[in-house]
């Protein structure tokens, strides 16, 4: 695993275990983050508000694309962002195929196809589910007329330091890059060279296609609890939790059990898993990414009571 802590005192990152069972890591190794893409989408979305091109309450059908055949469930901007549109999740129906299958190229109609047909009341509740964010990224692309990947890289990916902070598969990932699962080298030329395969970064798209390095991350995160990428009012937005106390708009709570600290998202991935948490008040970070099993919440939590955060 690598990890980058960021606090007012400076920045730490390091790195343990191998990228590919023989190589050892190094911090610049970019792994697969899975579903801290969604905090990113949800970041531009709120860009999009800010600019006035969306709104939260705007019917989500509007802007998708007329030819979509697909129930939305009449949930709002809004209610994809904070996971209450009630859809249920496109992931179980292919999660296998992604280690079986892996230069499969998805496309958002398959895996739409694949989203049942039962929908829950709109929001009645939280429930998590990546075809949320899957949607989104219809909703970016349909308001803007430009693919994700050229959104991002002019929004929130615009600045310094963000290029191994990428969005698969329209950008690549480059060395060095940690293999999933600790495997072998060879692994990534079997899965075409994405993190972890071709078929994971465009079947999770939005909802989890990003790869990137933990301290490239944790700049980012960093810029955003700092107020850099969205305004203060879009941030207290995201980090509203509302009734269930547990998720806003793209950005979990994370606070511990004495309510101190944090807001953050996790991702995993096939072979990787990534946590991100930031303390805004404080302007600590820390980011974890692991290419070796479900090891990088608890790694987060130790790096926080390192620093002193619980």
């Amino acid at each position: 695993m690598t990890a980058t802590v960021i606090t007012a005192e400076g920045t730490w990152t390091g790195a343990t275990g191998t990228a590919d069972g023989k190589r050892p890591l190094v911090p610049r190794d970019q792994m697969a983050i899975g579903s801290l893409t969604k905090t990113v989408i949800a970041a531009q979305v709120m860009q999009l508000v800010e600019a006035g091109k969306l709104s939260l309450e705007d019917d989500a059908a509007n802007h998708l694309p007329q030819s979509l055949t697909f129930d939305t469930n009449s949930a709002t901007v809004g209610d994809l962002l904070g996971m209450r549109s009630g859809i249920p999740d496109y992931i179980d129906a292919i999660w296998r195929s992604l280690s079986t299958d892996k230069r499969h190229v998805w496309t958002t109609d398959q895996l739409l196809a694949r989203v049942g047909p039962n929908r829950a009341p709109v929001r009645a509740a939280f429930e998590y589910s990546s075809t949320n964010y899957l949607l989104l990224g219809l909703v970016i692309e349909q308001v803007t007329a430009r693919p994700v990947a050229e959104v991002l890289r002019l929004g929130v990916l615009r600045g310094p330091g963000l290029q191994r902070l990428i969005y698969q598969p329209e950008e690549r990932p480059t060395a060095p890059m940690a293999v999933p699962d600790g495997a072998s080298a060879s692994t990534l030329k079997g899965a075409g060279g994405y993190l972890p395969s071709l078929a994971g970064a465009s079947a999770a798209g939005p909802a989890g296609g990003m790869a990137s390095d933990s301290a490239t991350v944790a700049r980012w995160w960093g810029r955003l609890c700092g107020g850099q990428v969205v305004s203060v009012a879009s941030l207290a937005a995201m980090t509203s939790f509302g009734a269930s106390g547990e998720y806003g708009l793209g950005l979990g709570n994370k606070a511990d059990e004495h309510g101190r600290w944090a807001v953050g998202n996790e991702g995993q991935q096939v072979g990787f898993s990534a946590k991100a948490v930031c303390v805004p008040e404080q302007g600590i970070v820390i980011t974890v990414l692991s290419n070796d099993g479900d090891f990088a919440g608890p790694v987060t939590t130790a790096l926080a009571a390192a620093i002193g955060l619980s």
